[in-house]
């Protein structure tokens, strides 16, 4: 057992060891791919300083320290160092070494990196690319992590030695630089320094230490998770309300002011939260800057005061200026260093943040070639940013002797301290305000809705025939507005109804009589003719067979005018309709039966049972309705050859929304009784009115059938169309199955 634990633990230190290695070879390859990018760029600028150095354009010299941020370069004349770029890299005399034109690996107090270093004249420049810091004090703010652009694990270490397990960085001119392996923990912890051996001063432990209080962290991701979870639960009911009604276009008109409103507050409030926040961030920062620049004042006039009489700083004031600078850093509450005319650091009141790399020994690049430099800056060790002060040291002849310097190292840890507090005032308040602000827009959008869900039922109410009721609505808004047009219109539709119906049934009554004026003036014109004849031959031979055939021709239209006269009784009168369960085949088949023997020997095909099919319909009158369709099908084919009538009854109908439908239905419920004939069909423009009463293509005839037949049908609750084309006409007759 203990065999297999052994070969257990050495695979998987094996595969620890391949991935550990795999892991180095991408970050190998990548970093230098990104050196090489970056060693380009620092031969440009090289190249860009040499021309000014060689021209004597040094007033352009600050101009190219902005290029790239993260390339240093500083230019010596002879051995002093007389410009540099930038004021974090630490030690800058180490990077002088007798190599030119060509790029080496080095390392600072406080980084490692690359130099290429080249003679211009008197004039040496250097061109530095830091890759990594090294600091030897590190705490949970200041990291020895890769530099920007660079990005790789901070367990990887640089050095110059070469070996196996490491992997070697080249330059673009494959010439080798530096390798990186993994810093093992004993060389990690035998390089560092402890912190207690730095913290012995006020202003510069935020670099070490962190004093945020866990209560308040706690209570802002507490806010944080708040807000979080009420921006996804309208999230989510936006969501579910899309899905529910199947887009934004069908939503109902509540949901699309909340859908819609809702995000509007949310990001109103949080762009004034936002806005708010960066403006107290804004204000606290130039509160600071003032802060910093009023301290740095009196420092100057107390240094003033006590070197009153200097004419100059040098090293031998070391001594005294860092016991006098150690006692007004604590009456300031700053740190205090200062510098002589050629930006070398003279004295400080932390002697061992110098000590330890931490920061360089020459001052800043603006105070010292800036003319118009700002009083207070932001500066940096490592990514740990920190505001500082400087001014002029100057003696009692007001002659400028050095440069004084007050960094804040507590400034970004005194400026997240009153963003954290100004979150946990207004958090709650902006929290509330947006649930106020939910509610509200909530409440407004059913507010409006419901007046007009309220509008709505009642509209529902009104039916088409009847007189519009007026709608109560006591408010004065634009729903109002709408009722109240609502109102008027429907006072005015209904007068409009009434005069319409007065109008209908006057000119109803006027068709009618010119109708029923013609009808009897067809007869009566054959009926004065024949008299007229009669006269003529009174007293003649003739006269006794005239008058026997004058005679029927008088009978004949008599009894069309009879005819007429019920035509239009039966029409006036409308018989009510009287649905009962009636045996429709039987009726059918003893109609059929009887117009067989017609006078136009037309014959009249039946499909169906001739009996047993119980339906809802008028036994008195049902049989009319057949006798109607079936004489119009044989005055259509009177004369044409192989005329033909088939009638078929179907037991399973059922009636549908459309006449496609209806038509092609094969559900029961219903009973279809169609009647075809293959006479030439209806012409297109009497199809619109082939149940409309008094519309007849006839000479004789009132045009009545179809009008009276329709309204026994759909009387009985049944239905009636027809479909026609040149091969000739079907009508079709629903009816309703009879359930007992």
């Amino acid at each position: 057992m203990k065999t297999i634990y052994k070969i257990l633990f050495v695979l998987s230190s094996v595969l620890l060891l391949f991935a550990s290695c795999d892991q180095m070879a991408r970050d190998g390859r990548q970093l230098q791919r990104t050196l090489h990018e970056q060693q380009r760029q620092a031969e440009i600028l090289t190249l860009q300083l040499a021309n000014a150095i060689k021209t004597n354009n040094f007033d352009s010299l600050w101009l190219y320290s902005h290029v790239d941020e993260n390339i240093v370069f500083y230019i010596y004349r002879y051995d002093k160092m007389v410009y540099w770029s930038n004021a974090w890299l630490t030690s800058t005399a180490r990077v002088v070494r007798p190599l030119y034109d060509q790029w080496y690996f080095t390392q600072w107090d406080n980084a490692q990196g690359v130099c290429y270093r080249t003679k211009i004249n008197e004039f040496q420049l250097v061109v530095a690319i830091p890759i990594k810091y090294n600091y030897s004090v590190t705490s949970s703010q200041l990291h020895n992590s890769f530099i920007s652009p660079f990005h790789a694990d901070e367990k990887w270490t640089l050095n110059y030695n070469r070996s196996d397990s490491a992997y070697p960085i080249y330059s673009y001119d494959n010439t080798y630089l530096f390798s990186i392996d993994k810093q093992k923990t004993a060389q990690l912890s035998s390089s560092l320094v402890g912190v207690n051996d730095v913290m012995d001063n006020f202003s510069y432990r935020s670099i070490f230490s962190s004093n945020e209080s866990n209560d308040t962290s706690d209570k802002l991701r507490t806010y944080y998770a708040l807000i979080f979870s009420l921006i996804i639960v309208l999230l989510g009911i936006a969501i579910y309300s899309l899905v529910r009604y199947k887009g934004f276009k069908r939503m109902r008109l509540g949901g699309k002011f909340q859908i819609v409103l809702t995000p509007m507050v949310l990001v109103i409030l949080l762009s004034i939260f936002f806005a708010s926040l960066e403006q107290s961030r804004r204000v606290f920062i130039e509160t600071q800057q003032l802060r910093l620049s009023k301290k740095a004042q009196y420092a100057k006039i107390t240094l003033q005061n006590m070197y009153f009489w200097d004419i100059a700083l040098t090293p031998a004031h070391t001594q005294s200026l860092n016991v006098d600078l150690r006692d007004m850093s604590f009456a300031f509450e700053t740190d205090i260093h200062v510098y002589d005319l050629n930006g070398t650091l003279i004295g400080t009141s932390a002697p061992q943040l110098f000590q330890h790399g931490l920061l360089p020994t020459h001052i800043a690049p603006q105070p010292l070639f800036l003319q118009d430099c700002p009083t207070v800056q932001y500066e940096h060790i490592g990514d740990v940013k920190y505001l500082s002060a400087y001014t002029e040291f100057i003696n009692g002849n007001y002659t400028q002797i050095g440069y004084i310097a007050l960094p804040s190292f507590i400034s970004q840890q005194e400026l997240s301290e009153h963003l954290h507090s100004y979150m946990l005032q207004t958090f709650p308040l902006y929290i509330v305000l947006l649930l106020i602000a939910i509610i509200v827009v909530w409440a407004v959008s059913r507010r409006v809705t419901s007046s007009l869900g309220m509008v709505s039922e009642q509209l529902k109410e009104n039916h088409l025939g009847e007189r519009g009721k007026h709608i109560d609505y006591s408010f004065s808004d634009e729903v109002g507005e709408l009722v109240m047009h609502y109102n008027q219109m429907m006072d005015a539709l209904a007068e409009s109804t009434e005069r319409l119906a007065r109008s209908e049934r006057e000119m109803a009554w006027r068709t009618m009589a010119r109708q029923v004026a013609h009808e009897i003036n067809n007869p009566l014109t054959p009926m004065k003719l024949t008299l007229q004849q009669l006269q003529r031959t009174k007293g003649t031979e003739r006269f006794d067979t005239t008058f026997d055939r004058s005679i029927q021709l008088l009978i004949d239209q008599i009894d069309n005018l009879s005819h007429i006269a019920k035509s239009f009784s039966d029409f006036a009168k409308m018989p009510e309709v009287n649905p009962t369960t009636v045996d429709v085949a039987a009726k059918l088949y003893d109609f059929i039966m009887f117009m067989r023997n017609n006078p136009s020997s037309i014959p009249i095909r039946y499909i169906g049972p001739d009996k047993g099919v119980n339906a809802i319909a008028d036994a008195d009158q049902i049989t009319q309705v057949f006798t109607n369709i079936v004489k119009n099908a044989l005055q259509a084919m009177q004369g044409r050859p192989n005329s033909d009538i088939i009638i078929i009854l179907k037991t399973h109908i059922k009636q549908t929304q459309t006449l496609t439908e209806l038509l092609h239905s094969s559900v029961n419920g219903w009973i279809e009784i169609s009647i075809s004939d293959n006479g030439p069909g209806i012409e297109p423009e009497a199809r619109k009115k082939i149940f409309v009463p008094n519309f007849t293509t006839k000479n004789t005839g009132a045009g009545l059938g179809l009008p009276i037949s329709k309204n026994i049908v759909e009387g009985s609750g049944g239905k009636i169309s027809f479909h026609t084309s040149e091969a000739g006409t079907t009508f079709f007759i629903y009816l309703r199955k009879s359930t007992s």
